[in-house]
């Protein structure tokens, strides 16, 4: 993956070179190589795109967006070349002659759906927070220690087993990211989640991703807010697991123990 555009190339070149490789997309993985090179040269327009129009306010969104623009557009470009002339919903098909052109008629539609998308994992992320913090208040964990021996046994080997499995997590998130499992940047991506997860445990002994460094590592900084979404994405997964190994209150009682940090819990509706 190449971060920054090649001093000796213009973006206009950029677009030459996928406009004229684009019958090479039809079938997947009959040209790698140049698969890879169409994708790294739509997420560098997008993001140059995106930068040049001021679309965000926060300069850690220009990555995000151009990853998942770019994985939109290439598919897009490819089901394009491969439906050219067919007749889909009642309208043909015309074949995209300019990825420029296409990109730039994207823009806003796809920062609507990025934006969507992100407020999703926003909410989500928050959800799962909010159940893991309360699951591990006082007398939810004195419940637990007054469980039975064989059933608190297994708890704690379901919890082993689940951090065991973190690298196979990691790789879940990954399968959404653009790299292929294969290559350097899928690895470089995967140490820096494991690095980042191990420093948060021992500078803030919890799972969270509002840290004052983003461990990176052999990547650019300026892929620091693309690998804090990932750490957000890998910490959720990895809390809903940890969860499923305990039975968890319903959200009633999530929330008045949330609302009584100090308190014994009644439940007065009983």
């Amino acid at each position: 993956m190449i971060w920054k555009k090649p001093g000796d190339l213009k973006y206009t070149e950029l677009c030459m070179y996928i406009d004229a490789n684009i019958p090479k997309l039809a079938e997947e993985g009959k040209y790698p190589d140049v698969e890879n090179t169409i994708y790294n040269y739509l997420w560098l327009l997008v993001k140059a795109l995106a930068i040049k129009k001021r679309m965000f306010q926060k300069f850690e969104d220009y990555d995000g967006y151009a990853f998942y623009s770019a994985s939109r557009l290439f598919f897009a470009i490819r089901k394009n070349y491969q439906n050219q002339g067919k007749i889909i919903k009642g309208k043909k098909i015309r074949p995209i002659k300019s990825s420029l052109n296409y990109t730039k008629a994207l823009l806003y539609p796809m920062k609507v759906e990025y934006q969507r998308k992100e407020y999703n994992e926003i909410i989500s992320e928050e959800f799962t927070s909010k159940k893991f913090d309360a699951f591990n208040y006082k007398e939810q964990l004195k419940s637990l220690a007054a469980a039975s021996q064989d059933s608190a046994a297994l708890t704690v080997e379901y919890i082993r087993d689940t951090v065991i499995s973190c690298p196979k997590i990691i790789d879940e998130i990954l399968a959404s990211s653009p790299f292929a499992p294969d290559s350097l940047d899928y690895k470089k991506l995967k140490i820096s989640l494991l690095l980042n997860c191990v420093y948060s445990l021992k500078t803030k002994n919890q799972l969270t991703y509002d840290l004052n460094t983003i461990f990176l590592w052999k990547l650019p900084k300026s892929m620091a807010s693309y690998v804090k979404v990932l750490i957000k994405e890998f910490y959720t997964k990895l809390k809903n697991d940890l969860l499923d190994c305990y039975e968890v209150p319903d959200d009633r009682i999530l929330e008045r123990l949330i609302a009584n940090p100090e308190g014994d819990f009644v439940d007065y509706e009983d």
